[in-house]
């Protein structure tokens, strides 16, 4: 008699397992079958000269063109959802979600994720950062068209004065030593101040004037210039209540596409959605 391998029997254990399962899933809600691991379904759908339904997935990060494509694919039959979720400052339209009685794949959507803009870019990079005079006179002459320099008093200076002030400070030093000599000890202490000086006024505040986002209105940040005292002078400037901006740009952003979509064929949901 002929000795059976691991791999036959392995086979023949495949076979018997699923024959036993044939009654079972006859009684199933939703059609299955019982199949060996080694056999695949393959779709025969690009043999065809058209699919047998329209699916795909448009991503874009431009607001007019995700607008445009949602209300050309929604009608009043099939009415798209739209799914925005503004703190990651994106959205997703779903054209054939179907209804819980008659659901559909879920699978033909549009998604819209917003760009940051190159200056709301450059201002996030700088917030809170050590900048050296160098960089920082730099930064400042590079975005002159967006900032508003102010000094101490509110009064409001040219970027050209402010990037020459910051050039222009200097470090000085103050030291001071004593020395305490007794019978049994001795003390002695080092004292050392720094100031900083400028031979021009020097900015304290900033104003911050862009586009956060494609497709979004102007916002103005305020900055506070602090000036760190070391042996070389740093800055770092800090952009006042961030996230109160954050909310309110997410919050234009969500009111943005729920007035686009006011008397089209595309509900709007807040939140993120997944099939």
């Amino acid at each position: 008699m002929s000795q059976l391998d691991g791999s036959a029997i392995s086979q023949i254990q495949a076979l018997t397992l699923g024959a036993s399962f044939l009654e079972a899933v006859k009684k199933t809600d939703c059609p299955v079958s019982v199949l060996p691991n080694d056999v695949e379904v393959h779709s025969l759908e690009r043999f065809y000269t058209n699919r047998f339904r329209f699916r795909g997935a448009l991503k874009t990060t431009s607001i007019a063109d995700f607008v445009r494509y949602s209300n050309g694919y929604a009608t009043q039959e099939e009415p798209a959802r739209c799914f925005i979720d503004a703190d990651n400052m994106s959205a997703k339209s779903v054209f054939n979600i179907g209804t819980l009685t008659a659901p559909g794949h879920a699978d033909n959507v549009a998604t819209i994720k917003l760009k940051k803009t190159a200056s709301f870019s450059a201002l996030l990079e700088i917030n809170g950062k050590r900048q050296q005079q160098k960089n920082m006179a730099e930064w400042l002459e590079d975005w002159s068209d967006f900032l508003t320099a102010f000094d101490v008093d509110g009064n409001k200076m040219s970027i050209a004065q402010a990037a020459s002030a910051v050039r222009r400070i200097s470090i000085r030093q103050m030291q001071e030593s004593d020395h305490e000599d007794g019978d049994f000890s001795g003390k002695k202490s080092l004292m050392q101040s720094i100031e900083a000086s400028s031979k021009e006024i020097m900015p304290a505040a900033f104003e911050f004037k862009c586009v956060p986002y494609e497709g979004l209105g102007e916002r103005r940040f305020s900055l506070r210039n602090s000036l760190l005292k070391s042996d070389e002078p740093c800055f770092v400037l800090r952009i006042v209540q961030l996230e109160a901006q954050a909310e309110a740009i997410a919050t234009e952003f969500r009111d943005l596409l729920i007035s686009h979509f006011d008397g089209q064929p595309v509900e709007t949901f807040i939140g993120d959605f997944n099939a």
